[in-house]
């Protein structure tokens, strides 16, 4: 700033300023002696000496003249004077009302320890008071009625990561253990505390839990999480448990056969969306109500597997019994006379290799066995036989495990 001089004037400066160009009107020919009246180490000429306008160091505070002499071309004389204060700078100080350590989303009160004339603080807030809610170093510029300014002492404020509350909800099914799969964020550091309100009167902790409802209702379901840094954010989420579907089929015939083998399967489920077969002979269907054909005889646990539009599931089996049916066909007469024709007594029937076991007798009129045999494939040819009517005996255990037994007589020609 340019000061003029004029007599009596007294100027009010900061400690530490430059003042520049304290001056006088120039006078072509003029010399001019500026001198500074008072204490030393206030102020000193730091350059312009000679001239209409000089500039000063205020090194400290207090109050001096200053003084300007001025001899024109004629060697003519004038003089002024000014009084000079300076004030000194003001030293604002900052304080803390609480802890300067806390988390995300919460806040720290910065108070100064005056009101100034004008204060900014370096988040731009303008009053003798601040909130402090983000990590960094706060500091206010204050400035007082003389126009001095200063800037405050610093306060480090630092926030900590809040970490964000969530889960994933597995299994909504009454009577199946439901899933609650933290999947919870921080951004840094890490979360150590879970717990876990599960809206029926139970609280579990751990990061993943599961938990059996006792009855099929509507649950507020609240996670808090928790970090190393003592930080917290919680979650409700609302899960409702429903009913499982109860699986129901019926099945026609009753009584399958070898020679009868297709049931028909029908699902009697009600409110349901899919459908698994199992036919518990290495096939399966997705069909609703299905027609399998058996190829074997046997006990056949078949179950159906059904799930509603919630993903809850059932199911049922049923025993199916496929019965064998033993067809066995032995003939009345046989001719073992050489020509090739009828010369062999064999007995033909369903499956006959599938027997767990077999046994075919051949007796005389005296009750003699003549012939046996416990393979199937195996006839008696007659030899060293008379023509006449012989008896005969077959015993199996067919392949369910029951015991069959046929008997009868056959007439030998020869």
């Amino acid at each position: 700033m340019q000061i003029n001089l004029s007599a009596q004037n007294v100027i009010h400066l900061c400690e530490g300023d430059i003042a520049e160009n304290f001056a006088v009107s120039l006078t072509n020919g003029s010399t001019y002696n500026w001198t500074i009246n008072g204490p030393s180490n206030i102020a000193n000429i730091t350059s312009g000496n000679g001239t209409e306008h000089i500039l000063l160091d205020l090194n400290n505070t207090g109050v001096f003249w200053l003084h300007i002499l001025e001899t024109d071309a004629n060697l003519c004389i004038g003089e002024d004077s000014i009084l000079v204060e300076v004030h000194p700078n003001p030293n604002p100080i900052i304080y803390v009302d609480g802890n300067v350590f806390f988390c995300e989303g919460n806040f720290v009160t910065l108070i100064s320890d005056s009101v100034y004339t004008n204060m900014l603080w370096n988040n731009g807030q303008t009053t003798s008071t601040a909130i402090a809610d983000t990590t960094g170093l706060y500091f206010v510029n204050v400035t007082d009625s003389i126009g001095c300014t200063s800037i405050s002492n610093g306060i480090d404020v630092v926030t900590y990561p809040k970490p964000v509350a969530d889960f994933w909800i597995d299994g909504v099914c009454f009577e199946i253990e439901t899933n609650l799969i933290d999947i919870s964020l921080i951004e840094s550091g890490n979360i150590v505390s879970w717990i876990w309100n599960l809206g029926d009167g139970s609280y579990h902790s751990g990061p993943n839990i599961s938990h059996m409802y006792s009855d099929a209702d509507i649950y507020d379901v609240t996670l808090k999480v928790v970090s190393d840094f003592g930080c917290s954010d919680s979650i409700t989420k609302s899960l409702e448990i429903f009913y499982i579907p109860d699986a129901q089929f019926e099945f026609n015939p009753h009584t399958p056969s070898i020679l009868n083998p297709e049931v028909n399967f029908n699902n009697t489920t009600s409110d349901v969306s899919s459908f698994f077969w199992n036919f518990d002979d290495g096939t399966d269907t997705t069909i609703e109500n299905p027609i399998h054909v058996f190829s074997d005889p046997g006990m056949y646990d078949v179950m159906l597997t059904v799930m509603d539009d919630n993903n809850c599931i059932d199911s049922v089996s049923h025993i199916i019994k496929v019965m064998y049916d033993f067809i066995l066909y032995i003939p009345n007469t046989f001719t073992p006379d050489g020509d090739g024709k009828n010369e062999l007594f064999i007995p033909k029937g369903f499956r006959m290799g599938k027997y767990e076991s077999y046994q075919f007798i051949i007796y005389d009129r005296w009750g003699t066995e003549v012939f046996s045999t416990d393979k199937v494939v195996e006839g008696w040819n007659g030899s060293n036989a008379i023509s006449g009517k012989y008896a005969w005996a077959i015993i199996i255990t067919d392949e369910m495990g029951a015991q069959q037994k046929r008997v009868g007589d056959v007439l030998l020609i020869k």
